[in-house]
């Protein structure tokens, strides 16, 4: 059995897969290494944190505020890498605007208000850009459990 959280990603994750899948499938869930080097972009899930309220009523609905980011990664040959990034960055907002709540999975899901996009360059066997996205996530779970 998974958590509400572990379940939170895989929603995302589904959303961004629908066909045709962003990232030429390129979709991952909290994988360290990102993007090979003969890959032109990725997108990278993962859960940064997760806060709970618990219920007035014992045994009633824990409510979860869960953080995730959204990595959006690109090469670029003869161009700026963050172009690409950027473009990437602009058709996930579009595909998850499409699901607010990931097709019924959870409460809302939204632009993480304040911090909400982060960008990096960085050039290692060639330029990579990755803007990353944060979205709150807000879920239920059964009493005090994570499922």
């Amino acid at each position: 059995m998974s958590s509400a959280q572990f379940g939170v990603v895989s929603a995302i994750l589904d959303q961004l897969q629908v066909a045709p899948a962003l990232a030429a499938g390129r979709i991952h869930r909290s994988r360290t290494r990102a993007i090979g080097v003969d890959q032109p972009s990725a997108i990278v899930v993962r859960i940064e944190r997760s806060t709970s309220t618990l219920a007035d009523v014992i045994g009633g609905p824990t409510t979860w505020a869960t953080l995730v980011n959204v990595e959006c990664y690109a090469r670029a040959t003869g161009a700026e890498p963050d172009i690409a990034a950027d473009a990437l960055l602009v058709e996930v907002f579009e595909r998850l605007a499409l699901a607010p709540t990931l097709n019924g999975a959870v409460m809302s899901f939204e632009p993480l208000p304040g911090d909400t996009l982060s960008w990096e360059v960085d050039e290692l066997d060639s330029k990579i850009a990755c803007i990353t996205a944060k979205f709150i996530v807000m879920h239920k779970t059964k009493g005090r459990k994570l499922t």
